[in-house]
């Protein structure tokens, strides 16, 4: 990005840094749209993509599996090659559906496509920037500040997910305990402490990646608790 974008970016969104951009430039493959996702939001797709971490999933989205069957020239309702598809890489599969879709997709599209894909949710990211929340999925730091409370973060194929204090709650409370209000709504939906990790710890029992819907309401707790305790400075 040049100065005036940067001046831009620090003044709005990210998601509307990424729309501007896409809009900018018009028709975009694969490998420039990743490249956009990592100057803007910092996610290094690529590198998710070559370690093959992120949604542990048994297949895609069905807009996913019917555009990927469509490029293989298979009927769109056939399964005969779904195990091929699941066999591609992360960015093989992006990189396919974007050009079954012409290279006309919106920003919202791409980032609903590389949450269904990869896991890493650009909406709920850009949504969660000056809260106070660190952010660590899919072995990257998605979010990080020095005044950050707390920090939400997941196994690599994000089939565990583990909520943590931060030096700097423990510098400004004089505890590194999480408050006792979000130790019980985390326990309220299946989270336990592991004193080895000193965290607490979710493991999904299907033994998939954890639903977004989930991973909101955990988020959800985790803002409520942090504007309460902004609250009560």
């Amino acid at each position: 990005m040049n100065k005036g974008e940067e001046k831009i970016s620090a003044n709005m969104p990210k998601v509307e840094v990424m729309d501007r951009y896409l809009e900018s430039t018009g028709q975009l493959k694969g490998k420039e749209i990743r490249e956009a996702i990592k100057d803007v939001f910092g996610a290094d797709l690529n590198y998710i993509s070559e370690k093959n971490y992120g949604s542990k999933l048994s297949i895609y989205h069905v807009s996913v599996m019917e555009s990927l069957r469509i490029s293989l020239s298979v009927d769109c309702n056939s399964t005969e090659l779904d195990a091929q598809i699941m066999a591609m890489t992360k960015n093989e599969v992006m990189d396919r559906f974007i050009e079954v879709h012409d290279f006309s997709l919106t920003g919202a599209q791409i980032r609903v496509l590389i949450n269904q894909i990869f896991g890493v949710n650009l909406d709920g990211i850009s949504g969660l920037e000056h809260l106070s929340i660190s952010i660590y999925s899919k072995g990257l730091w998605i979010l990080q500040g020095d005044t950050d409370l707390f920090v939400v973060s997941s196994s690599l194929d994000d089939v565990e997910l583990y909520v943590a204090s931060t030096d700097y709650l423990e510098k400004t409370s004089g505890s590194n305990q999480l408050p006792d209000s979000l130790k019980q709504k985390l326990t309220s939906i299946g989270f336990s402490y592991d004193a080895d990790l000193d965290q607490f710890v979710y493991r999904n029992p299907t033994n998939e990646s954890v639903p977004d819907a989930f991973k909101g309401q955990v988020i959800g707790s985790v803002v409520g608790t942090v504007m309460e305790f902004n609250k009560n400075k």
